[in-house]
């Protein structure tokens, strides 16, 4: 059944590459690298792993490709919660295009998932989040505070969005992305990976107008940090269209959370929290 993930990819990549060279629109680029709905269903389910005892349990980035960093730039993890959303393909469209205009300083993000919003016709987006080397990341299943769940309750909507993911990108376990950003020791202590939160908050929830996102973003800029946006809103998606090529002029390289720990040498531990990762 790998050899149907492989091809996928493969095709991904291959059409990619053509379609962004055509005279079309970032939408269009993004629906003719689409992969066929029935490709995903089929995969086997990766089994979750327990909970690690060890309270100090290292996250694993072995696997985290950051050779496509170029070591003399600055690190900024962009992160879109609530997703897969109406606006998924547009922001898949928006990083296709800038990476093939900019393949000396390509960018990524991860993408923080509630699997209640995962249907067949929103796969498809998830496998061409991947292939454009996007990290996928656990948001619950239903978007509940944290704080406020039973131990078993918590458990079950961390698992059901993991497994979903599992048959995407086949990792048992991603970072967590907890609703609203809450956690207490309580959750800390349930939780198996690390728990992400942000540094910038963009507030494109509310409806904020593009040039203030974008504003807000360069205000309070840093190397390491982590900023807070969303899948959904129009206007965040115009102002990512001005982000990635101002950034990259800027010295900055936008890149996915667990390849700015890996590149910036931060150790991720399960049940920490973490709003920015700084270079050690």
């Amino acid at each position: 059944m790998y050899k149907y993930i492989y091809a996928t990819i493969l095709t991904i990549c291959l059409v990619l590459l053509s379609a962004c060279s055509a005279n079309t629109s970032p939408k269009q680029q993004f629906n003719a690298y689409l992969p066929p709905f029935d490709t995903f269903f089929e995969e086997e389910i990766v089994p979750l792993e327990s909970k690690n005892t060890t309270e100090d349990a290292v996250w694993n980035t072995d696997d985290v490709d950051i050779s496509y960093i170029q070591p003399n730039r600055k690190l900024v993890a962009l992160t879109f919660d609530d997703s897969p959303s109406k606006t998924l393909e547009s922001i898949l469209a928006v990083f296709a295009e800038y990476n093939e205009n900019n393949p000396d300083c390509l960018a990524t993000a991860t993408l923080f998932l509630n699997s209640g919003l995962i249907t067949q016709e929103s796969l498809p987006s998830l496998h061409a989040a991947t292939a454009l080397g996007f990290e996928l990341g656990n948001h619950t299943k239903s978007h509940f505070d944290l704080t406020a769940l039973s131990a078993e309750v918590l458990q079950a909507e961390i698992d059901d969005t993991d497994q979903m993911l599992s048959s995407v990108d086949r990792k048992p376990r991603h970072l967590l992305r907890p609703p609203f950003g809450r956690v207490n020791d309580f959750v800390k202590s349930q939780v198996s990976t690390p728990i992400i939160n942000w540094s910038i908050d963009t507030l494109d929830w509310a409806k904020t107008p593009a040039e203030d996102i974008y504003n807000g973003i360069l205000e309070n800029l840093f190397s390491g940090a982590i900023v807070l946006m969303h899948d959904g809103y129009p206007a965040t998606v115009d102002a990512l269209k001005r982000l990635l090529p101002d950034l990259k002029n800027m010295g900055y390289q936008v890149v996915s959370v667990s390849a700015l720990a890996k590149a910036h040498g931060c150790v991720l531990r399960s049940g920490s929290e973490y709003i920015r990762l700084r270079k050690q």
